[in-house]
């Protein structure tokens, strides 16, 4: 069976989705990944088929400033207004051929081309949160803890501001390809039968909701082996295990600018650090012997070695850390991120998520003291570890896609 899997965004958006590509292919298909083209080079070292899609992500986030920002917001969304366009033309000749096409994230304009070249389409979500319900609030809202009319008034407005925007753009260009307009784009995009890959221990799909053709499956971790890096080891075995702060594909100025407060308030509470870097330049920090930073190490086999781990609430970093059984604390920037906050301390798996914009030293040392010292989020992170590992993500997600379609 010839499948193409079609992807948009940042580093969390395109790795299961590279995982899940290796595993289809493992098994015989004819498989091909679509996904921003600065993610070429990784694809061909792995040694999954690759084709380029739209523009450089991770080059348009690392010129953002503060991520959290309503400016930056608005510059992402007409980014992605811009990337629809391209999709629509690309797509066209990526797809053509294929038996089935699987979207997930940004790739707004899959479900139109796989229609009007007769493709059987499903997307995969990482987040509960993109199914339509008033357990929770559209994603582009940070309150999590409202009411469920308030949940249900987001879901509302952004029907609206879909209808305004969104929904026009991909209308028109529908239109060109001789499609009917559709009147409901989240559905549009979701499509039938939508896999949320995504673990039941830490956020379950809510019951009812607009969506009943939908099933989940759990995260998708990629296999990576551990490089050996003597350095790591050495710092590691010089005494108890380190707090881990790293921020995923947030922007570098973003990262760089909070550096000093985890650094501060680490040190506060008797802990030393590892540091996901991201960026090049020289860190004053660097020669420091309770610090040391990392670039590109697998978190699947980092994590089970730390204390805890400070990150954004990506899906991706919020899953491998549970997986880990390793205590979290979240510090949300954008979107489901502020959900995965949420859902990571009502499953006691960490402290209350602090927002990008309110993050303080002092704050965050509460926090890990909390990770340290409270005795149900260590129990509850090592339970939850248990429950998750008796389940396989990636086959049972790659089960489903093949389920029900002749090659």
């Amino acid at each position: 069976m010839k499948i193409v899997l079609a992807t948009y965004g940042s580093r969390g958006d395109v790795q299961p989705m590279l995982a899940l590509s290796l595993a289809l292919k493992a098994r015989g298909h004819d498989v091909r990944l679509a996904a921003p083209p600065e993610k070429a080079g990784w694809a061909k070292q792995l040694g999954c088929p690759f084709q380029p899609l739209g523009s450089d992500v991770t080059a348009f986030i690392d010129r953002m400033a503060n991520a959290h920002s309503l400016r930056s917001a608005l510059r992402f969304v007409a980014f992605v207004s811009r990337e629809i366009q391209h999709q629509f033309q690309q797509l066209p000749r990526i797809i053509a051929g294929a038996d089935l096409v699987v979207g997930s994230s940004l790739v707004f304009g899959l479900p139109s081309v796989a229609e009007a070249l007769g493709v059987r389409y499903r997307y995969l979500a990482f987040t509960p949160q993109l199914l339509p319900s008033d357990d929770h609030p559209f994603p582009a809202f940070k309150h999590q803890q409202r009411p469920r009319w308030f949940n249900r008034l987001t879901w509302k407005m952004a029907k609206q501001g879909d209808h305004l925007h969104l929904e026009r753009r991909i209308n028109r260009h529908r239109k060109t390809i001789g499609l009917k307009a559709t009147r409901d784009v989240w559905r549009h995009l979701m499509g039938p039968d939508t896999i949320f890959a995504s673990d039941r221990s830490i956020a379950e799909l809510p019951k009812g909701g607009d969506m009943p053709d939908r099933v989940q499956t759990a995260y998708i971790h990629l296999d990576q082996p551990a490089p050996p890096l003597a350095e790591l080891e050495q710092f590691l075995t010089q005494g108890p295990p380190p707090i881990y702060a790293g921020f995923g594909s947030m922007p570098r100025q973003d990262q760089i600018g909070i550096i000093d407060r985890v650094i501060t308030a680490a040190r506060h509470s008797g802990q030393r650090l590892v540091i996901g870097r991201f960026w090049k330049a020289v860190s004053g920090h660097s020669k420091t012997g309770d610090i040391f930073f990392i670039s590109k190490y697998p978190h699947i086999h980092l994590f089970p070695r730390m204390a805890a781990v400070i990150h954004h609430g990506g899906a991706g970093t919020t899953a491998v850390s549970a997986r880990c059984g390793t205590p979290q604390i979240v510090v949300p920037h954008i979107l489901d991120q502020y959900y995965w906050g949420e859902r990571v301390y009502r499953a006691a798996l960490g402290p209350k998520p602090i927002w990008r914009s309110r993050l303080t030293a002092p704050k965050l040392a509460t926090a890990i003291a909390a990770c340290i010292d409270d005795q149900q989020i260590r129990r509850r992170t090592k339970a939850t570890a248990r429950e998750i590992g008796k389940i396989d993500g990636l086959e049972a997600t790659v089960r489903e896609i093949e389920k029900g379609v002749t090659p």
